[in-house]
């Protein structure tokens, strides 16, 4: 963005009709006179030289001009933002037990639903570091802290169930959770815990791992995925392939209450479907705001030496129109 510093400087060109009056009339009433016998010769002389007569003038004018525009600090100003960023890390606790193949968010299972609703989550908080752990039996770290979010969308969108694995370490998840967040340098630290099931596995409970993380500062959003009554759930048929049973799994909602109050959060959320989901995904994104502070400064580019230069060529070329030029005119 170009402007001036001093811009009623400009107004100085205004003295240009001034010189070209005085050049044109008051100078040549003082001049004085000679007499010539041959007007023809006169004649054919100010014919050859009538654009020199007037280059005096035209170079006093662009010495004002430029003089002018010099005086007004012309400059071109650049822009510049700093942001500074204090990024929350988060790290999600995800349960991948077998129960999580339940297909009550049709057209998905529990899993798949929470992948997609935490993927769109990520994706809006650019600005932020995630972890992910996982659990069924036994819990650990698939990513840890990072802000390459090419990583965290291909490893979360391979996430599948640990169909090996016979039981739901809750507590355990959020024992590694609160290892991969303790030594975080972040202002903000948030677990985001996701299960449908029941505390039967692991070597820690769930209540004692929160009240660990509690000593770290570590914010809990402890999530229930699933309907409360029986559920489609997929069996394998040595025959017919991929069969549908209705079961019922249980969810634990009172520890999930208890591990969000430790957590500072309140108290638990339950999703039964893909929307529900989604909309304590937004909450969470609306309560743990990212602080961004942004710091504008202009930096100048002066530019009134290139006309100064412009100037002091158009003086000397007026110097010589005054001197040598003078004596080589016909």
């Amino acid at each position: 963005m170009y402007n001036f510093q001093h811009p009623f400087w400009l107004f100085t060109v205004l003295l240009i009709p001034l010189i070209v009056w005085y050049d044109n009339y008051y100078y040549k009433k003082k001049a004085p006179k000679v007499i010539f016998s041959n007007i023809g010769l006169l004649k054919l002389v100010q014919k050859k030289s009538s654009f020199l007569r007037y280059l005096p003038i035209i170079l006093k004018s662009f010495v004002i001009v430029f003089l002018s525009i010099a005086l007004a600090r012309p400059r071109y100003t650049f822009e510049r933002r700093e942001h500074t960023t204090y990024g929350i890390d988060i790290v999600l606790v995800m349960d991948i037990s077998g129960s999580m193949l339940a297909v009550d968010f049709r057209p998905m299972n529990r899993l798949e639903a929470a992948k997609n609703v935490a993927l769109n989550f990520i994706n809006r908080r650019e600005n932020d570091r995630f972890g992910v752990v996982t659990f069924a039996s036994y819990a650990h770290t698939l990513v840890p802290l990072t802000n390459n979010f090419n990583v965290l969308n291909t490893i979360i969108s391979g996430m599948t169930v640990a169909t090996t694995q016979d039981g739901t370490a809750i507590g355990n998840g959020i024992a590694v959770g609160t290892l991969r967040l303790r030594e975080s340098p972040a202002e903000s630290k948030v677990m985001i815990l996701i299960t449908d099931g029941v505390n039967n596995s692991g070597q820690i409970d769930p209540i004692t791992a929160a009240e660990i993380a509690a000593l770290f500062d570590i914010k809990i959003y402890a999530i229930g995925v699933g309907s409360t009554g029986p559920v489609d759930y997929p069996f394998r048929h040595p025959v017919f392939g991929t069969q549908y049973r209705k079961v019922t799994i249980d969810i634990d909602m009172d520890v999930m209450n208890k591990i969000a109050q430790i957590g500072g959060t309140n108290r638990a959320t339950l999703a039964t479907n893909t929307q529900q989901l989604q909309e304590i995904f937004n909450e969470i994104d609306r309560l743990e705001k990212t602080e961004i502070k942004s710091n504008v400064y202009y930096e100048h580019k002066e530019m009134f030496i290139y006309f100064i230069y412009i100037a002091i060529g158009f003086l000397i070329a007026l110097i010589l129109s005054r001197t040598i030029f003078k004596i080589s005119l016909p």
